[in-house]
């Protein structure tokens, strides 16, 4: 055979190992352990990738995963990367259960035994762009580890606003602008302290803020978790530093209507939290869950003193 039918046989082959998984949508993998892929926005250069994993319709929490990356461009099957992937507990959130609906007309709880309790968080980098492929090895005790397998693309740049880049300067509408704050905000209980600012006005001021873009009533998965109440558990210790600024997803959830604001950032998914300094750049954004600690943790780039706090 010739080496370059050899080799694009081979590179077949590894294409059918790492098969494509729906982001940010709960994975019908042959594995009996499914990844639910909170991530949708993949970079050349270092990248959050947050995920779950579901067994027997169950939340897996505190196993040992380890993270291998593949190119799978090229010939060889061997991992480009190797690493320890730490589970990361959600703050236990005082919060009644509410029921989300999903654009499929599906529901699922949350607060209740079956919630989100966590979720597992690495720092991966990619070296170009392109399709990788993501290995997962979830050990076991006494056992083999069990193995998920799945391939992602990568792109040059990214489609939401940038970190370092200037974020936009919305008039997202705030309470006085409405006549009922559920217009604005599909959370069982509003509340009124997210919805005080503009953002254009907040980078007009020199003031630093935190937008979480969020639809607690639609969210899209099992994984969307309470990210609304992880921000608003923050309010205490930070809203005296900085502004607070919840956006709703939905002007019109049954026609698919997307607030203009929304469509400013050009988000496709949800949630997406951006932590935007006093001179109106975005130095922090995290897709879809993300604990308070990671959170507070890029604080440190902003708030004046933060970094001497947290230490």
């Amino acid at each position: 055979m010739k080496p370059l039918a050899a080799t694009i046989i081979f590179l077949m082959s590894l294409w059918s190992i790492f098969r494509s998984v729906p982001v940010n949508a709960e994975a019908a993998l042959a594995e009996e352990i499914q990844p639910m892929i909170t991530t949708s926005e993949l970079i050349v250069g270092r990248n959050r990738f947050a995920f779950g994993l579901l067994y027997e319709n169950k939340l897996v929490e505190n196993a040992e995963i380890t993270l291998r990356t593949y190119d799978l461009e090229q010939a060889a099957a061997r991992p480009t990367s190797e690493l320890k992937v730490p589970y990361q507990a959600i703050q236990k959130i005082n919060q009644k259960s509410a029921v989300h609906r999903h654009a499929d007309g599906t529901e699922h709880v949350h607060g209740d035994e079956s919630g989100i309790q966590g979720l597992y968080v690495a720092h991966v980098d990619f070296a170009r762009s392109g399709n990788w492929g993501i290995e997962l090895l979830i050990g076991q005790p006494g056992g083999s580890p069990k193995t998920a397998r799945f391939a992602v693309t990568v792109l040059d740049r990214p489609a939401t606003p940038a970190v370092g880049s200037a974020a936009p300067r919305s008039r997202n509408l705030i309470a006085r602008d409405v006549k009922n704050l559920r217009q604005i905000d599909t959370s069982q209980k509003p509340d009124v302290r997210l919805h005080q600012v503009r953002i254009a006005d907040a980078i007009a001021q020199g003031k630093p803020q935190l937008i979480v873009f969020a639809t607690p009533q639609f969210c899209t998965s099992r994984m969307c978790g309470p990210v609304v109440d992880i921000v608003r558990s923050l309010l205490p210790t930070y809203s005296k530093r900085m502004a607070f600024i919840h956006q709703e997803i939905w002007q019109d959830f049954a026609e698919k209507k997307m607030f203009p604001t929304v469509e400013e950032w050009r988000l496709d998914t949800e949630p997406w939290v951006f932590l935007v300094d006093g001179k109106g750049i975005i130095r922090a954004k995290f897709e879809g869950l993300v604990t308070a600690q990671e959170i507070e943790g890029a604080l440190q780039q902003i708030l004046p003193g933060e970094a001497t706090r947290l230490q």
